[in-house]
């Protein structure tokens, strides 16, 4: 398990250090398959989540896009001008179909070992610190 598991959601922030990322729309069985994955991880490093949705400010999202190396959207959202914007960011992960834009970013969720890999790779960056 890793040290710690932080979720933050709007309009606050948290200033430990760790894995950050942005959750973007996700539908309730996406969630529980990402919260699945970090309560089963065997990392040493803590692990913050933004839980954002398409109702929140776009302000505080695109501020929390910045923080994190990670981010994991539902890309059938209805925001598809925010879906486009994550797709087009480096770390950006996907569920579902990106339609029209899906040539742009390959990195469709496709189980939750997809997830696990995603975030190992992420926690061996700080072991080497």
């Amino acid at each position: 398990m890793t040290n710690q598991l932080t979720l933050v959601t709007p309009p606050d922030d948290i200033t430990i250090d760790g894995i950050r990322i942005l959750a973007y729309d996700l539908l309730p069985e996406q969630s529980k398959i990402l919260s699945d994955v970090l309560k089963s991880l065997d990392i040493k490093v803590d692990v913050i989540t933004y839980i954002a949705n398409s109702s929140d400010e776009a302000s505080w999202v695109l501020d929390k896009k910045q923080k994190c190396s990670i981010i994991i959207f539902n890309a059938e959202s209805q925001d598809q001008t925010m879906i486009g914007y994550l797709a087009a960011q480096p770390g950006s992960f996907y569920f579902g179909n990106l339609r029209s834009i899906n040539f742009a970013n390959n990195k469709s969720i496709t189980s939750s070992e997809t997830i696990k890999t995603i975030m190992e790779g992420e926690a061996s960056k700080y072991a080497r610190i």
